[in-house]
């Protein structure tokens, strides 16, 4: 079966498919506005390096979300553990996509996305600053937690995968052939396509004592810890804990979506890392 997703040169729609790891409204969002921007920055029509209305009009971007496992604790701790919990995700969502496409390799996701958030935590000691300002005993020790989220893409170096390239790159995907009747497998696949990762990780922030004890000590996972210190139900599906804490400043959504911009790097800047 021919992929029907068109060239750059064409007036129909180019159509580039999104796996989500996560049926979270919140992070699914996230995903779209990321891809969104980068695409309607970076989308070209082929022949020319600069972004026309018109191109951007010819890219369309379709998301399906899939309910799959981490593979780590629902709490996850430190930054491998988290990283980890996000490729599994992405990796996951990769293969429930293909699963569900069957043998219509035209349904077949370009970029698989996984989102995890977790936690770090420091013991800290701080010195106390004396009335001269000078440092004077140590204070008591005690134990923080921040919070913050790993980005994990999967993706290639395909044509449609590099449509939100740089104008300046230089770069020449795996094959031009959007129809892919050539330079194809049995299966209809880019014989030269090969996959890579993007990561990318949140800024992190300090949880206040409240929340800190119930994850630390109570065993809480912070969704549910935030749910019992501010009174409400499913923060983790909106604003989240970012939001209530800046007072609606930085969503989780937004939170998400500059690392997720980052996290594309690699096609952004294709020549630099897909070799």
């Amino acid at each position: 079966m021919a992929d029907s997703r068109t060239s750059p040169n064409s007036d129909r729609p180019q159509i580039i498919r999104v796996a989500v790891g996560s049926k979270n409204p919140c992070k699914i969002e996230a995903v779209r506005k990321a891809f969104r921007e980068i695409l309607d920055r970076g989308a070209n029509d082929g022949n020319s390096d600069n972004v026309t209305a018109s191109s951007r009009s010819v890219v369309k971007l379709e998301i399906s979300a899939f309910d799959v496992p981490s593979g780590v604790p629902d709490q996850p701790f430190g930054d491998p553990e988290t990283r980890q919990g996000a490729m599994n995700r992405a990796h996951a969502a990769y293969n429930a996509a293909v699963e569900a496409a069957g043998d219509d390799f035209s349904q077949y996701p370009d970029f698989a996305v996984g989102l995890e958030g977790g936690l770090e935590k420091h013991i800290y000691k701080p010195q106390q600053l004396s009335t001269n300002g000078v440092g004077g005993d140590g204070m008591q020790q005690t134990e923080e937690l921040w919070c913050m989220a790993w980005m994990a893409i999967l993706g290639s170096n395909s044509a449609l995968c590099t449509l939100g390239k740089a104008a300046e790159s230089n770069f020449v995907p795996a094959t031009q052939n959007y129809s892919c009747n050539k330079n194809c497998d049995q299966n209809g696949r880019e014989k030269d396509r090969k996959f890579t990762w993007g990561y990318a990780k949140t800024a992190a922030f300090l949880l206040p004592p409240a929340l800190c004890d119930l994850v630390l000590h109570k065993n809480m996972e912070l969704g549910h810890a935030d749910d019992m210190v501010f009174r409400r139900v499913n923060s983790k599906h909106g604003s989240g804990t970012v939001g209530k804490l800046t007072d609606g400043q930085i969503d989780r959504m937004d939170y998400y979506v500059h690392s997720l911009k980052m996290a594309l790097i690699p096609w952004i800047r294709p020549e630099l890392y897909l070799r």
